[in-house]
């Protein structure tokens, strides 16, 4: 299938936005994007903003997207076409390029005091860049290997804490139904967030620390890129993805025996199928080596304000107080009840402690989280250029 035309592209594009809701156009109102969640997860948006419409003139409009449109062209092309929303969630893989190119508002002014001693140090210094906070971080994310319990005990497999014992139980786990792993395979953001672990455990990291030089061109990079390289083609990973990475219904229907993915994957199960639960379970990811140090990633999507705004004290404080109120109660419901996501606010995990010691909160709230490096923001030509490394493999395409 030939792709559009560049110029294609932007006609349908423009011609989207469009079509989109008078309400977008509206100097009177504050418009908030996202991506669309799950319908029960909706109320949480809507009582918050009909909480504060009641109490607020400036009313708060908001739209959402589709996850592919959103994560690709939506809010590059809303700010082009002079669109742009007041606030809006941005993820990690993003944030850097609207931070350094003045798009974002700077929020240490309207940060009340409480709020940044209650944020961990590292959620606050991953949206800090040259001294300005340039969005709110409201959940985090850790990735971790889920793993069907029952297929393992089946197999007769422990548990693999190595790289060598995880090709093993792979090779073990993969027959002509079934592929003994998923990873992402799609060359974006979330395959480069999925890989950072990887990576960073393998002693290897994208660039260095003042971002002068690559660091990526090393014989620990490649061992962690052949590790994703032997995975797909020998054929113990999917060698495609869903579409949808961060959930991946082959898991839960028998067709994967284990995942790479991030918290949230207990809170789709749990809706979705939850007589996959007793077969379920969750572990750090292995290491290469017995012995070394076990480490993971987090991400969370952060809330942005435009700094084109029209209404920076309003845009800030709606943004803010979403979940960073002085009462913790909306940011822990965030991510006990609407989602499975640990809060950067340490007071929502104090005072929870009865929730964070169940299955699977308390293994990741004290096995994963503790060994989690904040996901890295990096600009689009150094994003582009690992995702390239990790999806540029001689993968065998197969169909299960």
């Amino acid at each position: 299938m030939r792709k559009l035309s560049t110029l294609m592209t932007l006609a349908l594009v423009l011609s989207f936005f469009v079509a989109l809701t008078p309400a977008q156009a509206q100097d009177d109102a504050l418009t908030f994007w996202t991506f669309e969640y799950a319908e029960d997860v909706d109320p949480f948006f809507e009582a918050y903003i009909e909480e504060w419409n009641a109490t607020h003139d400036l009313q708060v409009v908001r739209q959402e997207f589709p996850w592919a449109q959103y994560t690709g062209e939506i809010l590059t092309t809303g700010i082009a076409t002079g669109e742009a929303p007041d606030v809006f969630f941005i993820s990690p893989g993003d944030w850097r390029r609207y931070a350094e190119s003045g798009l974002a508002l700077p929020l240490e002014d309207y940060m009340p005091d409480y709020l940044l001693e209650d944020l961990l140090p590292a959620s606050v210094e991953a949206v800090t860049l040259d001294g300005h906070i340039y969005s709110v971080p409201f959940e985090m994310e850790p990735v971790a290997l889920w793993y069907n319990k029952t297929m393992l005990e089946e197999a007769g497999l422990e548990l693999p804490v190595t790289w060598d014992a995880l090709l093993a139980a792979v090779e073990t786990l993969t027959t002509s139904e079934r592929y003994g792993i998923l990873i992402p395979t799609n060359p974006d953001y979330y395959e480069n967030f999925v890989f950072y672990p990887f990576l960073w455990m393998a002693g290897a990291d994208v660039v260095n620390d003042d971002f002068t030089a690559a660091a990526a061109d090393t014989p620990e990079a490649a061992r962690a890129l052949d590790l994703w390289g032997t995975l797909v083609r020998e054929g113990y990973a999917a060698p495609t993805s869903t579409g949808s990475d961060p959930t991946d219904e082959r898991f839960p229907t028998g067709q994967a025996a284990m995942f790479v993915s991030g918290y949230w994957v207990y809170g789709w199960i749990e809706a979705n199928y939850p007589e996959f639960l007793e077969h379920l379970a969750v572990a750090p990811i292995p290491a290469p080596d017995e012995g070394d140090a076990q480490i993971t990633v987090y991400g969370g999507w952060t809330v942005m304000v435009y700094a084109g705004t029209d209404h920076p004290a309003e845009a800030a404080e709606f943004a803010i107080n979403m979940f960073g109120a002085e009462d913790n109660a909306r940011a822990a419901a965030w991510g006990i009840e609407y989602n499975t996501k640990l809060s950067p606010r340490q007071s929502v995990v104090a005072d929870n402690a009865d929730f964070y010691e169940n299955f699977p909160h308390n293994v990741f709230a004290n096995d994963i989280f503790p060994t989690a490096r904040p996901e890295p923001s990096y600009p689009p030509e150094i994003a582009q250029a690992v995702w390239g490394g990790a999806s540029g493999r001689d993968v065998r395409r197969g169909q299960r």
